[in-house]
């Protein structure tokens, strides 16, 4: 009783201060400092720099945009500034990904020649040199003289409506998924694509198009690759263009364009990423890691975000040289670079010193939009289920001291886990990532928008003062931090636990008999006791930040923190059992006991436990989309209820499939269905992806 009681008290004075029982003056110390010197007009600055580069959407640009980020760290005094190179060939492999295959564009345009004497605003289409969105990436070269083809419309981007169109020796019009048709357009002979896919909708979208970054013959592909066609050409219009177009052709009148696209495919090249280096104080050797991917057109996705960390690891440094703050126990490496496909390749290069050195990262992607748009908000992504961490608290109280303090009008939120340049949580690297993305409402990520004009200066303040703080103050982080990062994080994990007891009392409502009853009393107990569990590893992860000699000390006064989160969970799961009761005696319904399923299908899953050796996640290149098993696209995106890319970040020789079914289930909070993990893990084990342990 004794026991119940303390935790009871705890929970009540715990849960209303979110923000932590104490407030030490560091942190605030250190937000006024940086709130000082990080200065928004000189990361737009930054942003325009690499902009000027990415915007065209080719290798030989990405180079000198990698080049330009050197040149920044250079400027700002890093310890270390260097260009990384890896193959532009499309068939190096790194981990399971293929690099992009080397891609330049000069000139592009795309005219209608008939009807004649329309409207320039509808007769000049695209021209590349103008607006760099209007090509496809990897499109094609054309003859000097360009083509000239019939445009017949796709009413909707189904590849069994191209059978039955006469496409052959055209160029179709489509409003959405034409990456997803680029594979079928050499079977019915189609020369290529024009496309008004937008992927935000507005007032303003209508009159601008997309960018279309990918081009792959493999469903859900991404950056072309050398085995894919390379015949194929894509422009991309607006909606207000597309519509007028479409009219005519409904109308009966024939529409043919004439297209000229001067750019070549060659191996021979590389495609690099840029690191940066400021050095610790401390003989452990220990990191942080700030990430930003540039290469892609955006002022806003993602120069702006490369610009963020190039502003606060700079300003970082010249704090520590104008001895305004002392140097940090830990170094702060950057890594900036194309999204995924650089990031990967860091990891590769970097595996041993991530696994064993990298203490956090802290990523920055998209969002230096219109600071006043009343949907604008700063969103922080946090860790998934697969790496229970402090910086999840962290992150959210740096966030919540700087608005409250400095823009208290100001909005922002947590999210769970999205994968992005995120993606060094995952087990086999096992760095706690969070991601500032401060998407701000607008209709600007990967269109035609996202320019300079866009971006916003106190947006980009704010994203560098976040990553500043979060970067400094996880690389100072020790002994002496871990009762207030405890209180914080312990904090969190309180209301985690208690927002999944309420969620699923108020589930129970849906029950309609004494079966239902008993599946929610068992899942219900299962979920908090999960989460209680979770949310003391969270704690425990504190450890982490402890120099060697003063882990013992400090893993002793944590485990008491997770023990209390764990007895918490514990007189939940009990108060959730009486409600269950009591809805039982107030339907009059008597509770069925559930039994888990021990069928054949549980039983062999039991019996395999899969292992695998591959970083980040799959993409299943070089295994014809034909032979795949349970899935019709890529599993390279991490999801909570993608059962392919969710399940393999738990397998570890360890699990068999019916914990790692589990673990999905209880992190998406939807149980698996129409996805058979035995015949999935079965077709990676045929091609070597995974080994089954005996």
């Amino acid at each position: 009783m004794k026991s119940v009681i303390r935790t009871v008290i705890m929970i009540l004075l715990a849960i209303p201060a979110y923000s932590g029982f104490v407030h030490p003056a560091e942190l605030d110390d250190l937000l006024s400092v940086m709130s000082h010197e990080i200065s928004g007009s000189r990361t737009r600055d930054y942003t325009m720099r690499l902009w000027q580069y990415d915007k065209w959407s080719t290798l030989p640009m990405w180079k000198k945009s990698s080049e330009e980020v050197k040149t920044i760290m250079e400027e700002r005094g890093f310890d270390e500034a260097k260009l990384v190179e890896t193959p532009a060939d499309g068939v190096t492999r790194v981990g399971d990904w293929i690099n992009p295959l080397g891609w330049d564009a000069r000139d592009a345009t795309l005219e209608v020649i008939e009807p004649a004497n329309l409207p320039d605003e509808y007769r000049y289409l695209c021209n590349y040199r103008d607006n760099p969105t209007s090509l496809g990436c990897w499109s094609a070269p054309m003859p000097p003289e360009g083509i000239e083809a019939e445009l017949v419309v796709l009413e909707r981007s189904n590849p069994e409506l191209l059978k039955t169109l006469d496409a052959r020796g055209k160029i179709i019009l489509v409003s959405s998924n034409s990456r997803g048709l680029k594979r079928y357009l050499d079977r019915y002979g189609i020369l290529g694509i024009v496309s008004d896919q937008i992927e935000g909708h507005s007032r303003d979208s209508v009159n601008e198009n997309n960018w279309l970054n990918g081009w792959s013959d493999i469903p859900g592909g991404w950056l072309m690759i050398d085995s894919d066609s390379k015949k194929n050409i894509r422009f991309s219009i607006s909606q207000n263009k597309a519509n007028y177009l479409r009219n005519l052709i409904r109308q009966g009148k024939k529409v043919r364009v004439r297209a000229k696209v001067d750019s070549r495919y060659y191996t021979d090249d590389t495609l690099p990423y840029t690191t940066g280096f400021v050095r610790g104080s401390g003989s452990e050797g220990e990191e942080v890691l700030a990430s930003a991917h540039n290469h892609e057109w955006g002022a806003s996705d993602n120069a702006a975000g490369s610009a963020a960390i190039l502003e606060a690891v700079g300003t970082i440094n010249d704090l520590i040289n104008s001895g305004k703050l002392p140097r940090p126990r830990r170094g702060i490496r950057v890594w900036i670079g194309s999204e995924i496909y650089g990031s990967i390749a860091f990891a590769g290069h970097n595996l041993e010193r991530l696994q064993k050195k990298t203490v956090a990262a802290v990523s920055c992607d998209d969002g230096a939009g219109d600071y006043d748009l009343m949907t604008s908000a700063v969103t922080l992504v946090m860790n998934p289920n697969c790496c229970p961490t402090c910086t999840d608290a962290v992150i959210t109280e740096i966030a919540r001291r700087y608005y409250s303090k400095y823009q208290p009008d100001r909005l922002f939120k947590t999210v769970p886990y999205q994968m992005a340049d995120t993606f060094f949580c995952e087990p086999m690297i096992g760095v706690p990532t969070n991601w500032i993305y401060p998407r701000t409402g607008g209709t600007l990520h990967h269109n035609s928008s996202d320019t300079i004009e866009k971006v916003d200066v106190r947006s980009l303040r704010d994203m560098s003062i976040l990553a500043a703080l979060y970067l400094y103050y996880l690389a100072d982080a020790d002994f002496d931090q871990v009762p207030f990062m405890t209180d914080l994080t312990f904090s969190r994990g309180l209301n985690v636990i208690a927002d999944k007891s309420t969620e699923l009392n108020t589930r129970l409502r849906t029950a309609r008999d004494g079966a239902e009853l008993g599946k929610m009393l068992a899942d219900g107990t299962e979920i908090i006791n999960y989460y209680a569990g979770l949310q003391g590893r969270a704690v425990e992860n504190i450890v982490r930040f402890v120099a060697p000699d003063r882990k013992a000390q400090a893993q002793q006064y944590l485990d008491r923190y997770a023990s209390d989160l764990k007895e918490y969970g514990a007189l939940l799961a009990q108060q959730f059992t009486e409600r269950v009761n009591e809805e039982a005696r107030a339907g009059s319904v008597k509770i069925i006991p559930y039994k888990a399923p021990d069928g054949i299908w549980e039983r062999e899953a039991a019996s395999i436990i899969p292992k695998r050796s591959i970083i980040v996640s799959l993409s299943l290149s070089g295994i014809p989309p034909e032979e795949w098993v349970e899935v019709s696209g890529l599993p390279r995106w991490w999801s909570a209820n993608d059962w392919a890319s969710s399940s393999y970040w738990w397998v570890d020789g360890k699990r068999n499939l019916n914990e790692i079914r589990k673990l999905c289930e209880l992190e998406a909070g939807i149980p698996v269905r129409n996805f058979d993990l035995i015949k999935y893990y079965r077709f990676l084990e045929q091609h070597d992806l995974v080994e089954f342990v005996k």
